[in-house]
């Protein structure tokens, strides 16, 4: 039998774990037979967006990645903080909570896991069907202008500058949203260093000039930013309209992603295209395409894993005449080929990004969190989830199982 007493719960943003959030605590609050009151505040006139456009519109919802500690390697910041979080609530229970709803994930070569639809609607729906069944209030058009504590103990949002809702417990999960750290602000929090991360670099080199769409298995990356560390990643590789992205190019923006903003996107990326492990594996490579081929036209023969447009932009970069067979080469030009095949240097003059996919670093401040229930250290009763706290992952679905695991912990711990 439910209590004559409503305990007011009001979750600021309806993104992945802000509205993933509100099912837990709605979930709580029906076991323990409480009578809750749960409303999800979201400033546009719609939710879940990045949820829609997440994987080209599949919604990669979580990694296969199952140990914790495994788990947290995949997050530049927050590793040794979101090893309890990932302990309570890990990428096997994300797997079990959409199954026990009706909804199956798949996973891919690379570890990434989608719905086995194949499309993000079914990660909408069954949180909207969830919402529907728990009586969730979710509030569209509906902008938190300020939080105030009140003397006893609870919290006034003020919406959209005219109406408030008094609360027992406030979660903020905004996102990289301004006015969320804005409101975390002005509620004793600090903010850290917020910079882009996951984005693709811009370059402008003859070897990738109008090659966008050709990509490399497994390129090896070095990535130099004067005044700081190098930075090392590995996978596939894309060429873009822009200059580079894929896989390993943004989980390499993911880890200099505070540097990559010091240094203006200013940096020198050295490319092993190939991903051969040694300079001399590529010579020797190299030399066996020439002793094969002596009387080849060089622009015809070339290493398979390369495509034809690529080869000859490359010979172009070394200054080496189509006209030329194999056999004409010099020592000098065979050493230019091996060099931009291994060690390739571009440099890097910008960033792109496609800003409603991507994700901010920095954010709340990780000290002034407990990770046991995601509720401020400075002001009870407010918590935090999601993409606001100094926390984030590299490509892969590492972002949403933080979504999904914080968001589960406040929810939890939201009705007193």
């Amino acid at each position: 039998m439910k209590s004559k007493n409503i305990t007011n719960i009001a979750i600021i943003g309806g993104g992945a774990s802000g509205i993933f959030s509100s099912l837990r605590c709605a979930e709580i609050a029906n076991t323990k037979g409480i009578n809750a009151d749960i409303r999800v505040f979201e400033a546009s006139n719609d939710i879940l967006r990045k949820v829609k456009i997440s994987g080209g519109g599949r919604c990669n919802v979580t990694h296969f990645i199952k140990e914790e500690k495994n788990l947290c390697l995949n997050y530049p910041r927050g590793q040794k903080e979101m090893l309890s979080p990932f302990v309570s609530f890990k990428t096997t229970d994300t797997v079990k909570w959409f199954k026990d709803r009706g909804v199956n994930l798949k996973h891919e070569a690379d570890g990434r896991m989608f719905p086995v639809t194949d499309n993000s609607n079914t990660i909408i729906n069954c949180f909207i069907k969830e919402a529907k069944k728990y009586k969730v209030k979710i509030l569209t058009k509906s902008n938190i202008k300020n939080i105030t504590k009140l003397n006893n103990g609870k919290l006034s949002l003020l919406i959209n500058t005219k109406e408030n809702f008094i609360a027992d417990s406030v979660l903020i999960a905004t996102g990289s949203k301004k006015s969320g750290y804005k409101i975390a602000e002005s509620l004793g929090h600090t903010i850290t260093e917020l910079a882009p991360s996951l984005f693709s670099f811009n370059i402008k080199d003859i070897i990738i000039k109008d090659l966008q769409g050709t990509s490399f298995s497994n390129s090896h990356l070095t990535l130099k930013i004067e005044g700081f560390k190098n930075f090392y990643q590995q996978g596939p590789l894309l060429i873009t309209h822009w200059g580079l992205s894929g896989p390993a190019l943004l989980k390499l923006s993911s880890w200099a992603a505070r540097e990559m903003k010091n240094s203006e996107y200013k940096a020198k990326i050295f490319i092993n295209w190939l991903g051969l492990e040694s300079k001399e594996k590529t010579k020797e490579l190299i030399d066996n395409i020439k002793k094969n081929n002596t009387r080849s036209n060089i622009s015809k023969i070339h290493p398979k894993e390369l495509t034809k447009r690529f080869w000859i932009q490359l010979l172009t970069k070394c200054n080496i005449s189509m006209q030329k067979n194999w056999s004409d080469l010099t020592k000098i030009e065979l050493e230019k080929i091996i060099i931009n095949l291994f060690n390739c240097e571009l440099s890097v003059n910008g960033k792109s990004r496609y800003k409603e996919e991507f994700v901010e670093c920095g954010g709340v401040n990780l000290k002034e969190i407990n990770f046991k229930t995601m509720e401020s250290k400075i002001c009870t009763g407010l918590f935090f989830s999601g993409e606001i706290i100094d926390v984030d992952g590299i490509t892969g679905g590492f972002n949403f199982q933080n979504a999904w695991t914080t968001g589960w912990i406040a929810g939890k711990n939201m009705i007193r």
